[in-house]
């Protein structure tokens, strides 16, 4: 999913729950805002890994240049291909900003509900795309991806 859609959904959601919760401090919205979209950030590192490169608008084109490859694969075939690693993808990361909630600021909390409501989005997109969920597990994913063909 482009980082446009998670920036605007994630603005639309963050200005429903100043709306419907006006308690929530602005701050922590804030943080949902940021974590709705920044988990993306793992995607740019990758290319900076691969490439060798810190353009981040070729990163962009990079991503969006496979995403097409990705697309004219028969929608059947495309199950038996693999993603790059999204680090910062996975419960693994949800489960530790709760438990840094739970011991340090509630701040984390709303980290946590930032990443999992982009989470869930990539989840629906990946269903719709590939028929699989991805994403839901860094550990899962690895260990998946050594099965499966590389794009």
């Amino acid at each position: 999913m482009l980082p446009k859609f998670h920036v605007l959904v994630g603005f639309i959601f963050s200005l429903i729950l100043y709306l419907v919760f006006p308690g929530l401090s602005l701050i922590g919205i804030g943080i949902f805002f940021f974590s709705s979209f920044l988990i993306d950030f793992d995607h740019y590192l990758l290319y900076v890994f691969e490439k060798k490169n810190f353009n981040l608008k070729k990163a962009y084109f990079w991503f969006k240049n496979k995403g097409k490859k990705f697309s004219k694969i028969p929608k059947k075939e495309r199950k038996n291909y693999s993603f790059h690693l999204s680090y910062f993808h996975g419960l693994e990361w949800i489960i530790l900003f709760l438990v840094l909630g739970y011991f340090f600021s509630n701040y984390f909390y709303f980290v946590a509900a930032g990443m999992l409501f982009h989470l869930f989005f990539d989840w629906v997109s990946s269903y719709k795309s590939i028929e699989r969920v991805i994403k839901f597990s860094i550990f899962f994913d690895y260990f998946n991806n050594k099965k499966l063909k590389e794009l």
